[in-house]
């Protein structure tokens, strides 16, 4: 049926307004989709962009399956940019990257989010690179979901195939500070936006 909907669609060029809850037919067949909650209209963007950046931490967590891993941490603003420090790391994110959110003064809680797939795991220790150990392994048929620990942080990650970890061992993960979002924990607003590039219009 959706198939059939998006060939109408292109056929009759014709706009179709489409509600449904199931997140899966939003994102597939839609150019552009109307997030609602409680009620109100929460954010109005392309599929991509509600994906890659939804506005707030509810919206993240609805958005995506496996869910977006969140995790807590501080963020300060400089000179620079945007300072963050969580179990992830410590990025220094550009200017250009901030959204028009308010960004509180001096140093406040933050939690970063960022998508499973878009964590790359290593055996080999590389520079820039953060250690980790795996909690669980669970292959999927096409994907495998891999349960990590940093420290007293848990967060998943998606490889693509079947790969056997096994739990306890050491790994390493890489991932592209573009690519992580940061909100402001008391708002629950998005404050730095991940950037979208041509891998992931074409995925």
């Amino acid at each position: 049926m959706r198939s059939e909907l998006l060939r109408l669609h292109r056929d009759l060029g014709t706009t179709i307004i489409y509600v449904t809850h199931d997140q899966v037919e939003a994102l597939t067949m839609s150019t552009r989709i109307a997030l609602f909650k409680n009620g109100e209209l929460s954010q109005v963007s392309t599929p991509v962009e509600l994906y890659m950046n939804p506005v707030d931490l509810q919206a993240a967590d609805f958005i995506g399956n496996p869910r977006i891993n969140f995790l807590e941490g501080t963020a300060e603003m400089e000179a620079d940019g945007l300072r963050v420090r969580c179990a992830l790391g410590e990025y220094l994110f550009p200017k250009g990257d901030m959204t028009e959110e308010p960004v509180p003064k001096g140093e406040f809680k933050i939690v970063a989010a960022v998508r499973p797939e878009q964590i790359r795991i290593e055996t080999a220790k590389t520079p820039g690179c953060l250690p980790v150990t795996v909690y669980a392994n669970q292959p999927a048929g096409s994907e495998t979901l891999v349960s990590l620990q940093a420290g007293k942080s848990d967060f998943l990650a998606k490889q693509l195939g079947l790969v056997n970890y096994r739990i306890n061992q050491e790994l390493y993960v890489r991932i592209p500070p573009e690519k992580i979002n940061i909100y402001a924990a008391e708002s629950t607003r998005l404050i730095k936006r991940t950037r979208i590039g041509a891998d992931d219009l074409n995925a």
